[in-house]
């Protein structure tokens, strides 16, 4: 793509969601009752805060992530035709699932042993997630991706065959035009699928929005509320004058969605609970309609202050986004391990997440600067070789 043809802020924005993936992880072995479901990476100290963290940012991350990603679907699908784009999304999605998934998963396995065997568990405590299938591990949102993609490939055939006037498309355009203007679209798109989120019996509150990490066939839940995400990407690329009420609104959707996770927050509990949660009718419909609400108050609130705030072109965010996808990627050995080792030093544990960040974020930084940027592994994941300075221009995006 040329210069004007860039999504800067979007680039950041999908970025960072993948940089907070890293963040969020970090903080697992601190979170409080993570110890009682005899996850072996427990620290012995842990903190309120740290729950409260990623509490609040497991709300937002995913789901905005997969609206960046329905955006840049579109962008592609326009410039690439369908065929250009499939071709595309099996090189830059499928095949680094196919090579990176081997290579990762077991290293992943061997810090849970390492810690198990120290802490002398042999077995998973009472509510601990139960072998349901083929385990994605941080893998399953490609797999999700693809399953999505190729759904959303398949409603547009369905809705060119039977919409060949655009009659149907011109309704969607004029009703999401109606609900930013009147700053009702976050109400809008939570209602249905916080409603779909009451009526599932296994649904595990703490944990929002269920995320697809074992098994070949995704939950309905989490195909219907992620692939809403991409459908509002893909619609919002269709229709970008939507991005001047974004733009507008953003600090009332991010002050809304601030008030909306605590209060999903006090009525769930700050301690983590893998468990079905009982809850009168009420309470529940309660719980499920800000915890939506403040799913879609963040995302639509970050994609409007990206906007705002990080159009301008970047050298530093440009390298980010493409060392994001491959830190992402190889990033959980190393927290893990980092993890295991720090279990049971005699420190706080803020100095603990510190180190962990701060160790795995130079180790990440340096394997992307020097062993995948300007070599064949940077070609496979970002579609090029890049020269190891930070960039002078920009390129098309990776995923």
């Amino acid at each position: 793509m040329t210069e004007p043809e860039r999504f800067h802020s979007l680039d950041a924005l999908r970025a960072s969601a993948l940089l907070l993936g890293i963040a969020l992880h970090a903080t697992m072995s601190f979170l409080p009752g993570f110890r009682e479901l005899r996850w072996p990476i427990s620290d012995v100290e842990t903190s309120t805060s740290m729950g409260v963290f990623f509490y609040v940012v497991h709300i937002f991350r995913m789901a905005t992530f997969f609206l960046v990603a329905g955006f840049f679907a579109r962008l592609l699908f326009e410039r690439l035709g369908s065929g250009g784009f499939i071709k595309n999304r099996l090189r830059r999605i499928a095949l680094p699932l196919l090579a990176f998934f081997p290579v990762v998963m077991p290293l992943c396995i061997l810090p849970i042993i390492w810690a198990a065997k120290n802490a002398g568990i042999t077995g998973p405590g009472p509510g601990a997630p139960q072998n349901q299938g083929f385990p994605w591990g941080h893998f399953w949102f490609l797999y999700l991706l693809l399953v999505l993609y190729a759904l959303v490939l398949i409603v547009r055939t369905i809705l060119a065959a039977v919409d060949r006037r655009g009659s149907l498309r011109s309704f969607i355009d004029r009703l999401l035009h109606i609900a930013f203007s009147f700053r009702i679209a976050p109400l809008l798109l939570a209602a249905p699928l916080a409603a779909l989120l009451f009526a599932t019996p296994w649904w595990l509150q703490w944990s929002g929005i269920p995320a697809p990490l074992y098994g070949f066939v995704p939950s309905f839940p989490s195909v219907a509320i992620f692939g809403t995400s991409v459908l509002f990407g893909w619609c919002l690329h269709r229709q970008q004058s939507l991005f001047e009420f974004l733009r507008r609104d953003y600090a009332l959707y991010l002050i809304v969605a601030v008030l909306a996770s605590f209060a999903a927050l006090y009525l769930v509990g700050v301690r983590m609970n893998m468990t079905v949660i009982p809850m009168s009718p009420g309470i529940r419909a309660a719980y499920a309609g800000v915890y939506m609400l403040a799913v879609w108050c963040w995302s639509l609130g970050l994609v409007g202050a990206a906007m705002a705030w990080l159009s301008a072109p970047s050298a530093r965010w440009r390298y980010l986004s493409d060392a994001s996808y491959w830190m992402y990627l190889v990033h959980v050995p190393i927290v893990w391990g980092l993890q295991a080792w720090m279990i049971r030093w005699p420190v706080h544990w803020s100095i603990k997440y510190a180190l962990i960040l701060t160790i795995t974020g130079a180790l990440l930084l340096a394997s992307y600067h020097y062993l995948v940027r300007s070599t064949f592994l940077g070609k496979f994941l970002n579609g090029r070789k890049y020269p190891r300075a930070l960039p002078l221009a920009t390129i098309a995006p990776a995923i």
